[in-house]
């Protein structure tokens, strides 16, 4: 998620997806369901556009959806910042630009009795701290993935991915790649270095966590400028090693490449993407369905194994409308499991000292 998100999301493998199922949501059955009618402009990252998760809501409810991807919540944010008001209906930020969206006085508060699916979600997801400003609910998780280690088991052996040490391994001197993002690989330094939350550290520690990237320069054999470019050295060999998660490894192992992904016991950081809705909205009728239907476990389903990427959602029933061995790609077979593992997992943040992360990162790529 790509998104990486500001991770760009790869869209570089189409996916044999489960025929399109009969859609309730939210209790209620389809012939209570009313046409609304008019049209629905969503800004959204890739998989929320797609024909199979728009067509059968635009049957539904009479509604013309117009979609378009942007590629990173900054550009995102930015395309907002400018846009006439009531332009847009609904987008998808990564969590964290919640509160920047809300200070811009972008967002419509969400009643979070509207949507009582929540219920269905993974405990981590229910009253997501991101989603909120003020004590008001702005957003909803809708998607979400981690970082650990993707490897190439044909070069690397699981046991070495167990410690985010590997990367230091002269064995793999130029045979990491890293996506041209400081968030997510910081962070999963962070976490090498013992910070339960790497978001927030500053003074000494933050000076601790420099020095390690700067470190780490001399073993980067490529910085991807794209999510697509950091599976296409993957795919081709040209790196064994990389952070990232289920989004980068799963499509290339369907196309048949030994990538296998690994949480470290330092543990991973997340990336987390929600619905909002738009303070200037046209149709918040429509708005609204579309956040409840995208949620409705048949639906995620279709995201979790969108052709754009495979990722995980959080409605845990989800499961029961994927194949069991899709399930188990993005860990969502054992919802006890993914629960545990969400325990090791730090949320992403944007740094209080975020230009000066920013400034780290460039510093890193001269070198």
């Amino acid at each position: 998620m790509l998104r990486g998100r500001v991770r760009m999301h790869p869209a570089v493998a189409v996916v044999a997806v489960a025929a399109l199922i009969s859609l309730v949501f939210v209790g209620t059955p389809l012939s209570a369901q009313q046409k609304i009618g008019g049209t629905l402009n969503i800004l959204v990252m890739p998989g929320y556009e797609e024909d199979q998760i728009i067509k059968p809501f635009e049957e539904r409810y009479g509604v013309k959806v117009n979609a378009k991807i942007y590629p990173s919540s900054d550009q995102m944010f930015s395309m907002l910042s400018v846009a006439k008001p009531g332009e847009w209906d609904v987008t998808t930020p990564d969590t964290p630009w919640i509160a920047k969206l809300v200070k811009a006085n972008l967002l419509m508060p969400l009643t979070p009795s509207e949507y009582p699916v929540v219920s269905d979600f993974f405990s981590r997801w229910q009253k997501f701290d991101q989603n909120y400003v003020n004590n008001t609910m702005y957003g909803l998780v809708s998607r979400f993935g981690f970082y650990g280690i993707v490897y190439n088991s044909k070069h690397v052996k699981a046991e070495e991915t167990r410690s985010i040490k590997i990367m230091w391994n002269a064995k793999y001197k130029k045979k990491i790649v890293l996506f041209d993002w400081y968030l997510p690989n910081m962070g999963m330094l962070g976490r090498y270095l013992g910070f339960k939350q790497p978001y927030r550290i500053a003074g000494a520690d933050y000076k601790k966590l420099e020095d390690t990237l700067i470190s780490l320069r001399p073993q980067v054999g490529i910085i991807a400028a794209t999510n697509s470019d950091t599976i296409q050295a993957l795919a081709n060999e040209s790196a064994w090693l990389s952070f990232g998660g289920e989004w980068l490894q799963v499509l290339l192992k369907e196309q048949g490449r030994p990538l296998e992904l690994t949480i470290p016991d330092e543990g991973g950081v997340s990336w987390t993407e929600a619905l909002v809705i738009m303070k200037n909205s046209q149709n918040v009728p429509a708005a609204k369905a579309y956040v409840q239907y995208i949620l409705s476990p048949e639906v995620q389903a279709k995201l979790a194994w969108a052709n754009a990427f495979h990722a995980m959602v959080p409605n845990k029933m989800a499961s029961k409308y994927l194949k069991l061995e899709q399930a188990r790609a993005i860990f969502m077979d054992d919802a006890a499991r993914l629960e545990r593992i969400l325990g090791r997992i730090a949320t992403r943040e944007i740094p209080a000292n975020e230009a000066q992360w920013k400034l780290t990162w460039e510093r890193f790529k001269s070198r």
